[in-house]
């Protein structure tokens, strides 16, 4: 189908011809039914393999009385739902058996940002989402779904609206071309071609191919025998009982090695598959007022990010990934992502140069790195092992005496356990640049957290009974729009009482 979110939009319309009373486009009944459909299908599969015999022969009739009821409650839903622009807010009205109208200002609205599946790109139609920030949820005001055109219209005057409404009195709203501009010839700050999308796959290992055999099995499992996952009932069932009991220990091995490498082929293939659905197509513009990012495969999402919305930004990495001189960029905005993340990827498999391009936009600096940082105590590795360590040292004593003295042989992995302390720890560091907050964590998955002084919300300085003892401390600093706090672990208590001022604007002067 030609129209896409890239399809330019029609003009936002007048006041007096948008305060009318709609609803969702009517195909909204196909993409509500095609979801609940598979779920009924299975039911009624294993009703009529495993269910009672006197309801076996009705289960052709139950299956349509339940389409045709399905269909019924989601046309009654349909019809209930309406939506209106007024003047000074949008009017949702929703509810089957009770009237739920939700009233939403415009100056309110922090973003609009239009959603298309496969089902919707092929019938035409868009999801539009209205982030409020009231919640925390993505779904404050979503419409699901309407035609393309009007899900372009509506974003469109939502925005006009919303300039209008909250520009000062001195000064002319934002008019129909100032609105329309945000995504109409827009400069190009980084896009990622097939090639790029290939590369990043490859780094992105993921195992969701295992995942979903294990949905699918969930699903099914009244269809497999019970002993079906028994290693003898798998090698009988695949034909390679009987090689298996031929082969030597060394030949055994060589086999389970070779199972091995095959997890790791369908890993990296998993992640090749799953970073182009997720990444094809990838776009992100400068507009006016922010970015403007697109990509998407099956799911085409088109979103834009407001530049005063954005808090922090977050450069991603790993060892292997930053030795080819790889990184992923995100932001951290008051409004989610499609997927209800506060974190939105705006390069993700950008080089150095590609990313400080992009960062330069944000007026977010990246003026330091790993080696100019300040580390942390040493007592961030070595404390909790005193405590943890114990632990697992003590139960495989007592597995080994009282099961298996073979299980004696996991103590070979104990020393990984302080070795993964002491690599999270040594790359755990922190520095105060330039009215910057710069915190480091991680080995394996690196995060660099930019974090403006301005942007500080809250400071808290934690202490536990064994911190207070040894005389370290925590800070965790509150950022608006993220889940969880930025923490710094395991520093001198005077040292964080000082970083607390200045973080707060409450003593001048440099980090030293």
């Amino acid at each position: 189908m030609s129209d896409t979110l890239d399809a330019p939009a029609q003009l936002a319309l007048p006041a007096e011809q948008t305060a009318t009373e709609r609803r969702l486009h009517p195909l909204t009944l196909l993409l509500n039914l095609s979801r609940q459909v598979p779920q009924m299908i299975i039911g009624l599969v294993a009703l009529r393999l495993s269910g009672p015999e006197e309801l076996r022969p009705w289960v052709a009739l139950m299956a349509l009385l339940a389409i045709l009821g399905m269909f019924g409650f989601e046309f009654y839903r349909w019809w209930r739902f309406s939506y209106r622009l007024e003047p000074d807010e949008l009017r949702i009205a929703s509810g089957v058996f009770s009237r739920n109208v939700r009233s939403i200002p415009y100056e309110r609205i922090q973003d609009v940002n239009l959603e298309q599946g496969v089902f919707a790109r092929v019938l035409g139609l868009a999801k539009v989402r209205l982030e409020t920030g009231s919640s925390g949820s993505g779904d404050e005001g979503a419409l699901d779904s309407v035609d393309l055109a009007e899900a372009e219209r509506l974003r469109d005057v939502i925005r006009l609206r919303k300039a209008q409404n909250t520009a000062e009195p001195d000064q002319p709203g934002a008019g129909p071309a100032e609105v329309a501009a945000d995504r109409i010839d827009a400069p190009l700050l980084f896009a990622m071609d097939p090639r790029r999308i290939l590369i990043a796959g490859v780094f992105n290992f993921s195992l969701v191919f295992f995942a979903l055999v294990g949905a699918l099995l969930n699903n099914i499992d009244f269809l497999i025998p019970g002993d079906f996952w028994d290693p003898r009932r798998l090698l009988d069932f695949l034909g390679l009982d009987d090689l298996f009991a031929a082969l030597d220990m060394a030949a055994r091995i060589a086999s389970v090695i070779a199972a091995l490498f095959g997890v790791l082929v369908i890993g990296l293939i998993g992640g090749i598959i799953r970073t182009f659905l997720r990444e094809y197509g990838f776009r992100l513009e400068r507009t006016e007022t922010g970015f403007r990012r697109r990509r998407g495969l099956l799911t085409l999402t088109d979103v834009v990010m407001p530049l005063h919305r954005i808090q922090a930004a977050v450069i991603a990495t790993g060892p292997i990934r930053r030795r080819f001189g790889w990184y992923e960029l995100k932001v951290q905005s008051l409004a989610s992502d499609s997927d209800k993340e506060s974190d939105h990827s705006i390069a993700p498999f950008a080089t150095e140069a590609e990313l400080r391009h992009v960062l330069a936009e944000t007026r977010i600096g990246w003026n330091t790195d790993y080696p100019a940082m300040r580390r942390v105590d040493p007592a961030m590795w070595w404390v909790p092992l005193v405590f943890a360590l114990p632990v697992p040292i003590i139960g495989l004593g007592i597995a080994a005496t009282l099961a298996s003295p073979w299980i004696a042989l996991a103590y070979a992995a104990l020393p990984l356990v302080p070795l993964a302390s002491w690599l999270h720890w040594r790359a755990h560091r922190y520095a105060l640049v330039d009215d910057q907050l710069y915190v480091r964590h991680g080995f394996w998955n690196q995060t660099l957290i930019l974090l403006p002084v301005r942007r500080v919300q809250s400071v808290d300085i934690r202490q536990s009974f064994v911190s207070r003892y040894i005389g370290l401390a925590e800070i965790a600093i509150g950022v608006a729009g993220r889940s969880g706090a930025v923490t710094i672990q395991a520093i001198p208590l005077g040292e964080a009482t000082k970083l607390r001022s200045m973080l707060l604007g409450n003593q001048p002067g440099a980090w030293s």
